[in-house]
């Protein structure tokens, strides 16, 4: 978890592991992917063999998100870095951040975390630190380990309530007011970007309807959570605040442009009113949808070889762009020699890449004191297969 290090399963075969019964070692399956086959994470998993595939497979069991400052308008907001986010910062830095941001994978280390480095980051590592008590919650590691709670979380121990909960089932949200914006996602690596009418339902309404106060002050944002444990965070006035108009840009297909120089999907019937470089008719929200141009979105899949999900649906949040622009090509089809602007820029609102696909669970910050976050990894896909959204945190009114 401290940074990514493969390690064959023959290797770990030497170190003794625990196993899965048939003599075969164990392997993350929840650790965001990309980090399953982390070192870090493999050597816990095969000393604490329970935690497989439970919230403590992750990257949070070692790594902290951060509290930042930024600047909104002339006024200063405070918005939390959770840990997928906070360790984004040290590859993709973000200018808007007072604060100084981590520029190695130690600096996001939790209190568990930096014990276990210190001890040596082997599996004796963890051994040696299960009868201290990292975080000073009063807590032994091993104690709270046994519990499924995190060892580095001090906001984390055993016997805790969980945060209050909503589910909203697809029926649900359908009841709620329907709202739909034809937006572009632009990617930051992908080959195409896609221009797409999405239906659903304004987060700021769903969030309402779960019995949050908009407009309390400690209300920050919210958190939104696919099932393989991708993660983003949005501000309050992100959630509250109507974005910008959304640009339309004609002609960047492949029929146009050719299959090297062409870069953007449009679908098949366009909405009337667009004009090429003109500002697309309608209202931009945060919103979480469940259509994509009028029929219901592909269901979220695992891809059990990339480890990426496949699918959008049955829910995606929808993130226009701030500041709206035109689409770029990919950061990985970029420099070409077409010779029209359009390559990869980095100063552009890469917006796709915000756009949650298989939505499972919103969090809403911040947590009240002393409730246990919900584990979210716990039936994450059954949320995918009920067609629903797991609403919790600050403000939410249990039924």
């Amino acid at each position: 978890m401290v940074r990514k290090i493969l390690v064959a399963t023959l290797l770990l075969g030497a170190w003794g592991c625990s196993d899965s019964g048939d003599g075969v070692p164990l392997t993350s399956s929840r650790a965001y992917k990309g980090h399953e086959n982390d070192q870090d994470i493999t050597y816990f998993v095969n000393a604490y063999g329970a935690t497989q595939g439970t919230r403590l497979d992750d990257c949070q069991t070692c790594h902290t998100g951060a509290q930042y400052t930024y600047l909104s308008g002339t006024a200063t907001k405070t918005l939390f870095k959770n840990a997928c986010d906070n360790c984004h910062l040290i590859s993709h830095p973000d200018s808007t951040l007072i604060e100084a941001q981590p520029t190695t994978y130690a600096d996001t280390l939790n209190p568990y975390g930096k014990a276990y480095l210190a001890a040596g980051r082997t599996r004796a590592a963890l051994a040696a630190i299960e009868s201290a008590d990292s975080d000073g919650d009063g807590a032994a590691n091993r104690t709270e380990i046994d519990a499924l709670r995190y060892p580095g979380d001090p906001a984390s121990k055993p016997g805790q309530p969980s945060a209050p909960s909503r589910t909203f089932t697809m029926t649900d949200l359908k009841a709620l007011p329907v709202h739909s914006e034809f937006v572009l996602a632009n990617s930051a690596k992908q080959q195409f970007d896609t221009y797409a009418g999405y239906t659903g339902a304004k987060v700021r309404d769903l969030l309402t309807a779960a019995g949050v106060d908009l407009a309390d002050p400690l209300f920050t944002g919210v958190t939104v959570i696919a099932p393989d444990g991708f993660m983003i965070d949005f501000t309050a006035e992100q959630v509250t605040g109507a974005f910008p108009s959304q640009l339309f840009y004609a002609g960047l297909d492949t029929a146009t442009l050719g299959t090297v120089c062409g870069y953007v999907e449009y679908p098949n019937t366009l909405p009337t009113g667009l004009t090429d470089g003109g500002a697309i008719p309608g209202d931009f929200w945060l919103d979480l949808a469940y259509q994509r141009d009028g029929l219901p979105m592909d269901v979220s899949t695992l891809d059990p070889i990339t480890g990426k999900i496949n699918g959008e649906g049955p829910l995606r949040v929808i993130v226009p762009q701030n500041p709206a622009g035109k689409p770029d090509r990919g950061s990985k089809f970029s420099p070409t020699d077409c010779n029209d602007g359009n390559d990869y820029d980095s100063a552009k609102d890469h917006n796709a890449g915000n756009m949650v696909r298989g939505v499972v669970v919103i969090r809403v910050n911040p947590l009240q004191d002393g409730v246990e976050d919900f584990d979210y990894r716990y039936g994450g896909w059954a949320f995918i297969d009920s067609e629903s959204v797991l609403v919790y945190g600050h403000g939410v009114t249990a039924r």
